[in-house]
This record gives structure tokens, C-alpha cells and sequence, in this order.
């Protein structure tokens, strides 16, 4: 007979019907999870058999007092990225269960010059670090040279030896594209806004939409692919440059959510259904997602998991410096609601916008 699988802390949370981050408070007395929260996810531990594993903080180096961490500009933590809040929120959770304080800052674009240290390491106030978001990688580098162990959170320097947590945003990208492609969003191909180039989570969602297309055969093509800035102003301006097409997209997936929004807001101005004319998908979940008028389909990252895992990840680079850098990463799931929805009525005839040439050899 095999050994009996272990419960999670996720089985937990589902049972229960609170957040991982919920379910995690309860098991490191966070005085902010209230006593009936605390009773539903006891109750539900006992009834599948969950038995949390401890971290205590005698488990981390001697001397270590706090984490910092650090979250690039208003755009990646701001009040207007619904995205970071639950991640913080995760890693904060984590942190309790190790009796340590954590010590956030936020930098701008004037402090990763790549030579000027943050505060919390300048005053020494932190021995292992979280970077939130994207950073340049000679930043990064920067404070790798310091010996700060640190976890990048939502984003992967390939070619610097650093940890990461991070969503599975391969599978997410071609989660989204085959959900429309299902639905008969073929010709044209589905449109896809991204994000900035630099940030390696978009540029993994956008191969995902490749992989997708061409595992479907659906040809992709160029002037379907739109670059964006993840917000809902920038979710207007890209649908509206689709919608100036000869032959405009009849399904979109967005980089977030954020961008969905706004392209599903300028839709309705335009006078055009969601989905009946055109489906809409975003990307990470937030809590809007599901309160939209259409209910926004979107592929599900659990962001709270994402703070959680990096802070776990931090211990175990204090305990052990010296092993091999990794890379964790995070599942993502479809979430299906009311913005998507089959092609109606079916394609008619499509050439791609954009041609290529090939050269002729004179002989």
C-alpha cells in the first residue's frame, strides 16, 4: 500500500471557503484573521487530515531580524495594481509564521541606476530580500555583489544565478488562446494586448499565444499582436486600434485584467456586445474580475500562493547558501465567465493583414 498522501494548505483554504492567505493566518496566529474565519479552517484541517508543516524561525540563520521588500513604482505596487496587494498580503502571512519583521520599500525610476543600494540594506535593516515586480537586471546584479540573498516575485533574470517565483505564464498564455480558439475564434486569428517587453511574464504569455496558434494551425499575424502598458487606458487605445483593422478581431486576450477592462469598456462605447460580437479574456483574476458587467473571463494565478512561495523560497536560500539557484512556479488556471463565448456567426472569408514577400533570384 502506498503512502497516504498529504493534505495541503490549498485543500485547506477550498474546504473551508477563505483564501490560502486566510488559511495560512489561522496556523500562524495572525491576530487579523477573525475567530470565526479561524473556527471554519480549523474545522475544515481536522476534517481532511491537515497537519501544517512548522517553520519556525529558529530554522533561519542566527541574526536574522527582517525581510525587505523591495516593489518597483507606482505601476507594479501602486493604488491602481490590483494584482501586488494579494501577493503582499501572502508574503506577510508567511513571514509571521517566522517571527521576523518585514521591511517594504518602494523604488522609482530615479533610484535603479544600477549603483545606489536600497535603504533597507544602506541601514541594514533587512538579511534577505523579495523584489516585487519587474527590476533591470544590473539592478539586480547590484545587490546580488552585496551577498543579500534575494527572491524575484513574478519575474526571471535569465542570465543572473538569483531565485524566482513566478506564475506558470506559458501555460497561461496558451490556456487563454486555446479557450478562444475552442470557441471558433479562428479566422481572423484571436488578438492578443500585451505588455512591456521587458517584464519576462508578458513575453511568456505572448509565446504561449504562439504555441497555441500554431498548435491549432491558425497562422499568426502581426497586426493582431498589440504591445500595451497592463492598464485600462492602455486596454482602450490597443482595441481601438484593432477595431481599425480591415477584418477586426472577433476575440482578444489581454496581458490582465486591467486591460481587459478598458477594452471591454471601449467596446460598449462603440456599441459592440460582449461576448456576442466580440470575446474578451483577461489574465490573473483579480477581484474585479468576477464583478464586471460581463463577468470577466480570465486564466486565475493564485497570488497569494506567489508571496507565500517566495518567502518559503528566502528561508531555504538562508539556510542554505550554497545550493543552485531555482526557478518555482506557480499554476495558473481558466476561470470561465461571461465575456466569452462561441463565434456567432461563423468566419467569413479572411486574408492576413500583414504579407510576407519572398525575394526572387535573379540569375
Amino acid at each position: 500500500m502506498g503512502a497516504r498522501r498529504r493534505s495541503t494548505l490549498r485543500e485547506v483554504a477550498a474546504r473551508a471557503g477563505v483564501s490560502i492567505g486566510t488559511a495560512s493566518g489561522v496556523f500562524t496566529s495572525n491576530a487579523s484573521v477573525s475567530e470565526q474565519a479561524r473556527k471554519v479552517v480549523l474545522a475544515a484541517a481536522e476534517e481532511i487530515g491537515y497537519q501544517p508543516r512548522r517553520r519556525p524561525a529558529e530554522a533561519l540563520a542566527a541574526g536574522v531580524s527582517a525581510f525587505g521588500l523591495l516593489a518597483r513604482g507606482e505601476h507594479y505596487v501602486g493604488p491602481a495594481n490590483p494584482f501586488y496587494g494579494p501577493v503582499l498580503y501572502g508574503a506577510q502571512s508567511a513571514i509571521a509564521a517566522l517571527g521576523v519583521s518585514l521591511v517594504m520599500e518602494t523604488l522609482h525610476d530615479g533610484d535603479l541606476d544600477g549603483r545606489a543600494l536600497p535603504l533597507v540594506l544602506r541601514r541594514r535593516q533587512a538579511q534577505g530580500l523579495l523584489l516585487a515586480g519587474y527590476h533591470e537586471e544590473r539592478y539586480v546584479a547590484r545587490l546580488l555583489e552585496t551577498g543579500t540573498p534575494c527572491v524575484l516575485i513574478d519575474h526571471l533574470v535569465e542570465d543572473l544565478p538569483v531565485d524566482c517565483v513566478r506564475a506558470d505564464d506559458l501555460r497561461g498564455g496558451h490556456l487563454a488562446t486555446a479557450h478562444l480558439l475552442d470557441l471558433g475564434h479562428r479566422s481572423p486569428p484571436p488578438a492578443i494586448i500585451t505588455g512591456p517587453s521587458t517584464a519576462y511574464s508578458i513575453t511568456a504569455r505572448l509565446a504561449g499565444y504562439r504555441q497555441a496558434l500554431a498548435e491549432y494551425g491558425v497562422p499568426a499575424d502581426p497586426a493582431y499582436i498589440r504591445g500595451g502598458r497592463l492598464c485600462a487606458e492602455s486596454g482602450r487605445e490597443e482595441m481601438a486600434a484593432l477595431l481599425d483593422l480591415p477584418v477586426p478581431p472577433t476575440a482578444v486576450f489581454c496581458g490582465n485584467d486591467n486591460t481587459a477592462l478598458g477594452a471591454i469598456d471601449l467596446l460598449r462605447e462603440r456599441g459592440i456586445t460582449v461576448p456576442t460580437d466580440v470575446s474578451v479574456i483577461g489574465y490573473d483574476d483579480i477581484a474585479m474580475a468576477a464583478h464586471s458587467v460581463p463577468g470577466l473571463t480570465t486564466i486565475a494565478v493564485d497570488k497569494e500562493l506567489l508571496g507565500m512561495q517566495a518567502v518559503w523560497n528566502l528561508t531555504e536560500r538562508l539556510r542554505f547558501p550554497h545550493m543552485g539557484w531555482r526557478e518555482t512556479r506557480v499554476g495558473v488556471h481558466l476561470v470561465v465567465r461571461g465575456s466569452t463565448a462561441p463565434r456567432n456567426p461563423p468566419a467569413p472569408p479572411y486574408e492576413p493583414v500583414t504579407t510576407t514577400t519572398t525575394p526572387t533570384t535573379r540569375g
